[in-house]
């Protein structure tokens, strides 16, 4: 991934450097985004947006690999590796040991109401934490954050400049199976 620009260190020319670089992302063949969003604003205090958050991107990580959804080369044996940027490490190995035995799961209608085991079977590690400044590719998903954050909810600036749509020309990477209820395949719980 190569960006080069002679631009200085202004508000405009950084976004210019921003835009170019969600321009070369979305130019990826190979890569497919799952973005998770949690409204906080209709959360009681007892609302885990942790784990929540983690459970529904494991779960859709999981659902793609094995619908063999993500871009590439298919094969019924691929398997996944998770790289995050440093969090609750502790808490998140945790919780991804324990959904490889249990994951309860909301029924859909074919199965009738209630719930049902389906552990995690395609990661094939605990995840691997790394240090944002150390990755480039953490760095591109803090980048796509970023403008998701701004699509969601633009500042004042980037409304102005129309940074705010930048999250939408990542439409060639955005991995839309993750759920039927959002044209970019956001997930919004």
């Amino acid at each position: 991934m190569y960006i080069l620009l002679e631009l200085g260190t202004g508000e405009n020319d950084r976004l210019a450097i921003l835009k170019s670089f969600i321009l070369e992302i979305a130019s990826l063949n190979e890569v497919s985004v799952i973005n998770i969003v949690i409204d906080k604003r209709d959360k009681d205090e007892k609302f885990e947006i942790f784990n929540t958050a983690w459970r529904t991107l494991l779960q859709r990580f999981e659902n793609t690999i094995s619908k063999r959804n993500f871009p590439g080369p298919t094969n019924s044996d691929d398997m996944g590796l998770l790289f995050p940027d440093h969090t609750d490490d502790k808490k998140l190995r945790l919780l991804v040991r324990k959904m490889r035995k249990i994951n309860m799961i909301p029924n859909q209608q074919k199965y009738g109401q209630g719930y049902r085991n389906q552990p995690l079977v395609k990661l094939i590690e605990d995840p691997n934490m790394r240090n944002s400044e150390d990755s480039y590719f953490i760095q591109a998903v803090d980048t796509i954050a970023y403008f998701l954050k701004q699509y969601l909810e633009p500042s004042t600036y980037l409304r102005k400049k129309g940074g705010h749509k930048y999250f939408e020309k990542l439409e060639p990477v955005l991995c839309k199976q993750a759920t039927s209820g959002d044209p970019l395949g956001i997930v919004r719980l």
